[in-house]
């Protein structure tokens, strides 16, 4: 028999368990059918649960790439993340539980700067392979033309548990902004006027200090009172994340994004915001100081607070 087991968090604190009888199409035979979607149904067809690709993904794993699963949304309007091979997935699941059922002021910030986790859902399939994922909030649920770009923070990206292979084949990644300015793009999807544009890591990995200004004009677009509002916003929540890493000794986190949204669809700046993504390698603070994340935070601070010094 076909099952899932979700783990629920009630009110961000308890946690219970749930389960049902489900029929899934295996990945492999729903992307051939249909690109888009994956069907959950219960046996007894009380109700129906299409998963489909989030469109909105701007970065990481499948996004943007034909045959390659990425990041589903669920019929809940949840977001389910794969989780990844041990250990970083079960860094990236501890930390999520870690600050959902938090103990001081420190992680509920944490817990605030990051989508909200919803448990953990198992699926297993048909022909008999299971996969879990993080149930998180789907962060342009609601929006009409989602625009989101994805950026790496820091000038080291992998955990201090990385092989020699790991770090030299990182290190070559990404050179033109990584090394420089402590972060990369992984990519971004904007909606205008004139249709989708997606710009993936290819685009990112050919960035340099020279070309470093078009990041925020293809995200932004040209001078506007729109395009300035946001970007005034985005660097005013830059700053509160910023004052928020000179303190915490929670976390220090390798290879997470800031990930940026706003509904072009919007009249207003009300529909953006900015969230942590990411946290694969995470790892214990120990008193100390994120600095190799808050280099490449400032620096992304930088590159809106000159965006709007241009656009004067």
């Amino acid at each position: 028999m076909t099952s899932i087991k979700r783990i629920n968090l009630d009110n961000d604190i308890k946690t219970k368990k749930k389960e049902k009888d489900l029929t899934v199409k295996p990945y492999r035979h729903q992307l051939e059918e249909c690109k888009s979607s994956l069907k959950l149904k219960e046996d007894h067809s009380t109700s129906v649960t299409v998963v489909t690709a989030l469109a909105s993904q701007a970065g990481g794993h499948g996004a943007g790439e034909e045959g390659k699963v990425g990041l589903l949304v669920s019929g809940l309007d949840h977001v389910l993340k794969p989780v990844q091979n041990p250990p970083r997935g079960l860094r990236e699941v501890a930390f999520y539980e870690k600050i959902s059922t938090p103990n001081g002021p420190e992680l509920e910030q944490w817990r605030d700067l990051t989508p909200h986790f919803h448990g953990l859902e198992t699926v297993t399939k048909e022909d008999g392979t299971t996969s879990q994922y993080l149930m998180l909030e789907n962060l342009t649920g609601g929006m009409t033309r989602p625009c989101v770009m994805d950026i790496k923070v820091g000038k080291i990206t992998y955990g201090p548990d990385a092989t020699a292979e790991k770090i030299a084949k990182t290190k070559k990644s990404y050179v033109g902004t990584r090394e420089p300015f402590g972060f990369n793009v992984s990519g971004m999807v904007v909606h205008s006027d004139e249709g989708i544009t997606r710009l993936d890591k290819k685009y990112g990995k050919s960035l340099s200090a020279e070309t470093i200004h078009t990041i925020l004009d293809n995200y932004l677009g040209g001078k506007n009172a729109q395009a300035n509002a946001l970007a005034k916003y985005f660097v005013q929540k830059l700053r509160e994340i910023e004052v928020f890493f000179e303190k915490q000794t929670a976390f220090h986190v390798f290879g997470s994004s800031l990930l940026f949204i706003f509904d072009q669809g919007s009249s207003d700046t009300i529909s953006a915001q900015v969230r942590l993504i990411d946290f694969a390698h995470s790892f214990p603070a120990d008193g100390k100081i994120d600095e190799n994340y808050l280099f490449g935070l400032r620096n992304v601070g930088k590159l809106f607070e000159t965006f709007l010094k241009q656009h004067d």
